[in-house]
């Protein structure tokens, strides 16, 4: 069962208090922020805090999928301009070989289809966005009109794929349809 946690910051209004911020928890420590700003932009961000002692490994993308939509890769983008320049980022994919190869009369291997494009994980299958990384927490910006924030909108689900330092693969899914009221207000 997952553990939720939403919390709302209030903007002390005469006339209308406004929601800036939410928060949810998932039962593996990992933890997703979508807040507004006080000059107005909207970000989103992904926090490591399980009880582990790895982080996000610095070279391998995090890839946020929302519902069946089109998988966006978050590219290191947003950094200091002292800060030295990042090794390539890129997407792994880790998948078991059949103990036995099926062979063709012929001796040529036989044509099998591609595996990761019909599960929609080949690189072709990808957009980008640029995100500021650090080791346990990666903020992405929603910015209006972009299609990140216009999935949202009516989303049921959030999921996020990466990899650690220690090199576990992990996916973490964040249920958000319950929650819809308050990304309405949230979103732009």
């Amino acid at each position: 069962m997952k553990s939720i946690v939403l919390f709302s910051l209030f903007l002390v209004s005469p006339i209308q208090a406004q929601t800036t911020a939410m928060e949810l928890r998932h039962n593996n420590g990992d933890q997703l922020t979508i807040q507004r700003l006080a000059n107005g932009e909207l970000w989103g961000s992904l926090f490591l805090t399980d009880t582990m002692t790895a982080s996000f490994a610095s070279n391998e993308l995090i890839v946020v999928q929302v519902d069946s939509f089109k998988p966006l890769k978050l590219t290191q983008g947003f950094r200091s301009c002292g800060a030295p320049a990042p090794k390539p980022q890129q997407v792994v994919y880790q998948f078991e070989q059949q103990a036995n190869d099926d062979w063709a009369f012929s001796g040529q291997q036989a044509n099998k289809p591609d595996v990761l494009k019909l599960l929609g994980w080949d690189a072709a299958s990808y957009d980008q966005l640029l995100a500021d990384r650090r080791p346990e927490v990666v903020d992405f910006p929603l910015d209006q009109g972009e299609a990140l924030t216009l999935q949202l909108s009516n989303a049921g689900q959030i999921s996020f794929r990466y990899v650690t330092t220690t090199g576990e693969q992990r996916e973490t899914v964040f249920h958000l349809a319950p929650h819809r009221h308050i990304l309405e207000q949230l979103l732009p």
